[in-house]
């Protein structure tokens, strides 16, 4: 005889194996992964270039592991829709990094104008950037940092600085334009030497 069918207000029945996961059965985590993978696959394969789909997988893998043994995850009906949400959340943070990287590239880097116009190594532009940035403020400093090479957000650069996020956004905007103001100008070692001769 079939089993009844579950009336409409009961709630959905745990699958075994995830309900051995959530128990700390590490033999059940690991099969549960196995069955993840290809699903964080296939979401990253529609999202991302071919070369970023496993580092992205694997990502995701791990935020879903430490949920899990951290008990994060309460109903094992939901797992699924867990990694999922897992899945977006990490897919909207790398297409926001990868905004502030395109940003930044559009600011500093050099076009095929600017290569053709200099004449120097790319050693001296280093030396040009990394002089140019020693002349920021501390606080100027630290929230071009934080945005570009702690991809931090906004709200967190505020919060680690005692400021508003508007604050934020205008400081980083005043410095960026600082910087490339100084990077149309000669080196200030270069200068000084032009000065003492």
């Amino acid at each position: 005889m079939d089993a009844p069918l579950a009336s409409a207000g009961s709630p959905p029945s745990v699958d075994p194996l995830a309900a051995r996961a959530l128990s700390g059965d590490l033999d059940a985590e690991r099969e549960l992964c196995r069955r993840l993978l290809p699903v964080m696959r296939a979401f990253a394969a529609r999202r991302l270039r071919s070369s970023s789909v496993e580092d992205f997988a694997h990502d995701a893998l791990t935020l879903f592991i430490e949920a899990l043994r951290g008990g994060r995850i309460q109903d094992g009906s939901k797992l699924a829709a867990f990694a999922l949400g897992i899945c977006r959340n990490l897919a909207r943070e790398r297409a926001r990094t990868d905004d502030r990287r395109r940003e930044l590239s559009e600011r500093f880097l050099p076009t095929e104008a600017d290569f053709a116009a200099w004449d120097t190594s790319l050693p001296v532009r280093r030396e040009h950037l990394e002089d140019c940035y020693s002349q920021l403020t501390a606080r100027a400093r630290q929230v071009v940092r934080a945005t570009f090479c702690e991809d931090a957000a906004d709200s967190d650069i505020a919060g680690t600085l005692g400021l508003s996020e508007a604050n934020v956004r205008i400081i980083r905007h005043r410095t960026l334009a600082a910087l490339r103001s100084c990077l149309d100008k000669p080196i200030s070692w270069t200068k000084l030497a032009e000065v003492s001769s």
